[in-house]
Parts: structure tokens; C-alpha cells; sequence
């Protein structure tokens, strides 16, 4: 009888040792389940970075895509030669009128007005703005002869690169008093509004369809759900921004007269087409199925 009692005592306390020692094992493990579901994580984020990125690098590498890169590179290029002149003339006519200058700034502005012909800047900052719309018309033309070089990267970098040339440029003119700061101010405003109104409407699509867990594939071009294609008032209010600018050159060269009257309507009828078109940026409209899967 007292064998059986030690025996059946001895069982229940080697049952009772071997759940504390569950218990005090069940944390460690939790956080080893933990861990390792992190690193995975971690891993396959990893993963889809490094293909994100592999997918951007290879779309930019296309014919269509090049040329929009030109295009925003040569920009600040541009706006550089617009402001050189702008502040050429003003030297020029300082000179003219008697100003009292420091001697360092008179003798470059002696420089400049004797060695370089005010004409010839304008003359081909407007040259330059002509190609570069020209390299803008190419691009889309080559996507759409091409199926094979359009990229849905390419639909996001396009319009992205007329802001960049548009917003440069407006601020450009603004600060040689060829455009007015409220309009240029509302083209401002549109931009940034709509740049972030994309990224987030593309993230919730993109979060829709990979799941909440996961944003990494916001910015992968093979995995984005949309793309963007503008619609006929946002390509008219493009036009309509880009023929102000140009005018707005042409106005600096000599031999070009811009009535006032001209470039006062135009910036008017501008105005409206840019808060016209942006309702469809902000109300999704502007927006397509991009295709991926």
C-alpha cells in the first residue's frame, strides 16, 4: 500500500515538472515563431524591393522613357538660360541709364553687354523649348507605333515630367514678370495636389490588392494596379500651359511682339481649364486598369 501511494505521488510530480517546464518553454518558443516570421518578412520585403527596383530600371530603359528623362533634365538647363538673360537685360539697362554700380559688378555687366548679343539667349531658350516639346510629342508616338516599349512606368513619368517642365518654367517666368504669381501659384498648387492625390489613390488600390500587411509594392511598376491617362481637358490645359510658356519665351526675343491683351486672355481661359481638370485627377477618373496581375 505505501509503495503504491510513493508510486502514484512520484507520477503526478513528474507530470506536474514536466508542464512547468512546458510552461517556462511555451514564451521562448512564441518569440522564436516570432522571430523567425519577422525575418521572413523581412525577407520577402527585401525581395520585392530588389525587384521594384529591377522592374523601374528596366522600364526607364525604353526609347519613350529616355526621351521623357531628356526632357526633365534639361529643364533646369532652360530656366537657367531664361534668368541669365533676364538678368543680362537688367544689367544692360542699368548700364544704359547711369546706375552707380560696385566696380566688380559694373565691369561684369560691361563684360556681358559688350561680349554677348542680348538676342541670341531667348533666341535659343525658345529653340531648346521647341525640341523639347518635340521629344515630348516623340515619345508618345513611339509608345503607341511600339506596344512593346510602353510601359506603365512610362504613364506616371510622362505627366510627371510635364509638372517638373511646366512648374520650373511658370516659376521661371514669375520671377522675370512674364507670368502672373497667382496663376502660376494655382499651376503650383494643382501639381503638388495632384502628385500626392496619385500616390495615394495608387496605394489603396495596391494595398487592395496585395493585402494591408504589405506596401512595398506601391512604387513596382509590374505590380501596380493602375496607371494614368489624362483626360481631353487635362491634355487641353497642358496645351494651353505650354503655349503660355511659349509665348512667354518668344516675348524675349527682339524681333517677336506678344500683345499683352493676348497673353491676359490666355492666362484667364488657363486658369479655368486647370481647376477644371483636376477634379479628374482628385476623383480617381484620370485613372486606368493597368494590367497587371
Amino acid at each position: 500500500m505505501f509503495t503504491s501511494s510513493c508510486a502514484l505521488l512520484d507520477s503526478r510530480l513528474t507530470r506536474k515538472d514536466s508542464n512547468d517546464t512546458k510552461d517556462t518553454e511555451s514564451p521562448i518558443a512564441n518569440q522564436t515563431n516570432d522571430e523567425n516570421k519577422n525575418n521572413t518578412t523581412t525577407t520577402a520585403a527585401s525581395a520585392m524591393n530588389q525587384r521594384a527596383a529591377g522592374a523601374i530600371l528596366t522600364q526607364l530603359t525604353t526609347v519613350p522613357n529616355i526621351l521623357t528623362l531628356s526632357r526633365i533634365a534639361a529643364t533646369p538647363y532652360l530656366s537657367y538660360l531664361l534668368i541669365t538673360h533676364h538678368h543680362t537685360k537688367q544689367t544692360s539697362n542699368d548700364l544704359v541709364a547711369g546706375i552707380d554700380t560696385s566696380s566688380a559688378t559694373a565691369t561684369a555687366a560691361e563684360t556681358i553687354a559688350t561680349h554677348m548679343d542680348p538676342s541670341s539667349i531667348p533666341l535659343y531658350a525658345l529653340s531648346l523649348f521647341l525640341f523639347m516639346g518635340f521629344t515630348d510629342f516623340l515619345d508618345g508616338f513611339i509608345a503607341r507605333k511600339f506596344p512593346s516599349t510602353s510601359t506603365v512606368l512610362g504613364t506616371y513619368l510622362d505627366p510627371f515630367a510635364d509638372k517638373v517642365f511646366i512648374s520650373a518654367l511658370s516659376l521661371t517666368l514669375w520671377y522675370t514678370e512674364t507670368l502672373p504669381g497667382a496663376l502660376v501659384g494655382l499651376w503650383i498648387a494643382r501639381d503638388v495636389g495632384i502628385v500626392f492625390s496619385v500616390y495615394y489613390l495608387v496605394k489603396q488600390e495596391t494595398l487592395k490588392k496585395i493585402g494591408s500587411g504589405n506596401t512595398y509594392a506601391v512604387m513596382d511598376p509590374q505590380n501596380t494596379p493602375l496607371k494614368v491617362e489624362a483626360s481631353l481637358l487635362s491634355k487641353i490645359n497642358t496645351s494651353l500651359q505650354i503655349g503660355l510658356i511659349a509665348l512667354g519665351i518668344a516675348g524675349e526675343v527682339p524681333a517677336v511682339n506678344i500683345d499683352a491683351d493676348l497673353l491676359t486672355s490666355l492666362c484667364w481661359i488657363t486658369a479655368g481649364t486647370t481647376v477644371g481638370s483636376t477634379i479628374g485627377y482628385f476623383g480617381g477618373s484620370a485613372f486606368r486598369k493597368s494590367g497587371n496581375k
